[in-house]
């Protein structure tokens, strides 16, 4: 009788340990960024491509030749972390005093020179990435203390069914 006891106990933790690793596999999904639209100055054509993320061409309008790309920001991926919810896509483009204003998701604003494409951070939001990464670490967390919990329960519960049919 014992042996059979043991399997069950062996059973359901098995499902426990299951059930809560599959909590934490659970993969994030973002929904696909908006497009930006483009902004034509001068006749050259300035453009936030989705595939290159953080990164602005200027087109020649005339010719349709690229006359420069440029990296506007760096995002670090933490490979401890689902990728797609640390992604930050530009969400805007536009003009001013003959500087190009590029802002991303973060709210982070950025100023790049027309003539000589140097960047300058101008203001920021302050939610940042780094703070989605601690939140998100923080959120694991409360996961496995919840799974923890739920362990000690299921196995109590166990201990009690078990002990009830004797």
């Amino acid at each position: 009788m014992k042996h059979i006891s043991i399997i069950k106990i062996l059973a359901v933790v098995f499902i426990f340990v299951f059930l809560g690793c599959s909590v934490n596999m659970v993969e994030a999904k973002r929904s696909s960024p908006q497009e930006v639209e483009p902004v034509v100055y001068n006749g050259v054509k300035y453009a936030a491509t989705h595939e290159k993320m953080g990164y602005v061409q200027a087109w020649d309008i005339k010719t349709g030749k690229k006359l420069w790309e440029k990296k506007v920001y760096d995002v670090k991926i933490d490979p401890h972390m689902e990728a797609d919810i640390q992604w930050v896509f530009i969400t805007n483009l536009s003009i001013k005093d003959g500087k190009l204003i590029v802002v991303n998701e973060n709210g982070d604003k950025y100023e790049i020179d027309i003539e000589s494409t140097d960047t300058t951070q101008t203001d920021s939001n302050i939610t940042t990435q780094t703070d989605y990464n601690t939140i998100s670490k923080n959120n694991s967390g409360i996961l496995s203390a919840i799974f923890v919990v739920l362990l000690f329960i299921g196995g109590y519960l166990l201990y009690k069914l078990l002990k009830k049919k004797r």
